[in-house]
């Protein structure tokens, strides 16, 4: 689901700087979970990365303005070393708000600190960069100190919502919280701001992990769109393969099934979903795909999405009914759309692309993944010998069953 961008930096060239020496911590780490394979490593650097540089050259930001990122790190904070190395070749600070709700006292907690502390050694972090002890839902609370934090550091540059489980699963009125209750809460804090911002998404997609709320809400705002434009009817029948007269009885049953077209109908109405919101800002924001992936962790087939979304709000034109003002090229741009920005965004979903398969067909994209996780891995106290070997494995194993 996405296209390349010329000015991507390539995995070996992200500078991580020099390891720090911790004495009683240097034990060289052998062990590796799903977030280290190499296609984690393609979404860090070809998704969040890429988008990222573009966003930071586009903003000119004056050197010493941070570059403001919430996100959910893990112990390791391997997106904040990867980040940090884009701001770096930037100029600018990375000034980063995490939650980890990593329990007190575990080993866990102590592999956050030293990753905090050698993050702050790399260089081009603000000082007042924080990762909180907390889970992300405490946003949703008004009355909450993680709220307060967040309004605090935001808006945001580039909210990364990165998951091991779904976004789908609770809704708002589950008393744990719910994910897409609080990136209401994170939108509503993102009107603040007219700059464009960046949005990551990964996220868990299997039918059993949609709630019946959540997947009837997607539907009313993919259907207000099917009722609004043929066009859109079209591109959808596309992306669960059918066609626009059996649409409806395609739709019923790409719900049930974990397949492709399940993961482009649950992407499109998650994607259909924010951009109603944003869409009904004053002013409209436009909301784009830039780019999506999946990939398969669990038994059944491809059950992972990573997803890179940006926001923008257009020029607000003025109109001059009495004509004082002579009429510019700037009043003969194209008023928002809804339609148009959902079309688009049902194309750019038609190129899904299997993260997968993607390593497995290509060689050489996988060998400088494994060599640009390897050293990434390394910063944090990784063995990159044992991590090499351990990634060609996982390669191979795949090719051999997938």
């Amino acid at each position: 689901m996405s296209e390349e961008h010329g000015d991507e930096a390539a995995p070996e060239d992200i500078d991580l700087g020099a390891a720090p020496e911790h004495g009683e911590f240097d034990k060289v780490k052998t062990q590796f979970e799903r977030w280290h394979h190499p296609r984690k490593q393609f979404v860090r650097i070809k998704q969040w990365c890429a988008a990222t540089k573009s966003l930071i050259k586009e903003l000119n930001l004056a050197p010493g303005t941070p570059f403001s990122y919430l996100t959910l790190p893990g112990n390791e904070l391997l997106d904040v070393r990867a980040l940090s190395g884009v701001c770096n070749g930037a100029s600018i600070p990375l000034k980063y708000l995490g939650f980890n709700s990593v329990g007190k006292g575990t080993p866990g907690q102590a592999e956050l600190n030293i990753s905090q502390s050698e993050v702050r050694e790399l260089g081009g972090i603000d000082p007042f960069s924080i990762v909180l002890e907390e889970r992300l839902e405490a946003v949703a609370n008004d009355l909450s100190p993680a709220y307060r934090r967040t309004l605090e550091y935001g808006p945001f540059h580039a909210i990364n919502i990165d998951l091991c489980d779904s976004i789908t699963h609770r809704d708002a009125d589950d008393r744990r919280g719910s994910t897409l209750g609080v990136l209401g809460k994170l939108l509503e804090l993102q009107l603040q701001t007219t700059s464009p911002w960046l949005l990551f998404i990964t996220t868990m997609a299997q039918p059993n992990l949609v709630s019946d709320r959540t997947r009837d809400g997607f539907m009313g705002a993919i259907n207000a769109n099917t009722a609004a434009s043929e066009e859109f009817k079209a591109e959808l029948a596309k992306l669960i393969s059918g066609s626009v007269d059996e649409l409806d009885a395609r739709l019923d049953a790409a719900w049930q099934r974990q397949d492709p077209d399940f993961l482009r109908l649950f992407c499109t109405g998650l994607g259909k979903w924010l951009l109603s919101l944003l869409g009904k800002a004053a002013p409209p924001r436009n909301f784009t795909l830039l780019s999506s992936y999946y990939y398969r962790v669990g038994p059944d087939g491809p059950d992972m999405l990573s997803l890179a979304f940006r926001c923008d709000t257009p020029p607000q034109v003025l109109n001059d009914q009495f004509g004082i003002i002579a009429a510019g090229p700037a009043a003969a741009q194209d008023p928002f759309s809804e339609v148009q920005l959902a079309i688009r965004m049902a194309q750019g979903l038609g190129a899904s692309a299997d993260l997968d398969q993607m390593l497995k067909d290509d060689g050489t994209l996988a060998e400088k993944l494994i060599v640009g996780a390897s050293k990434l891995l390394s910063s944090a106290r990784f063995s990159a010998q044992a991590y090499e070997a351990w990634a060609r494995e996982e390669l191979e194993r795949f090719k051999a069953t997938g």
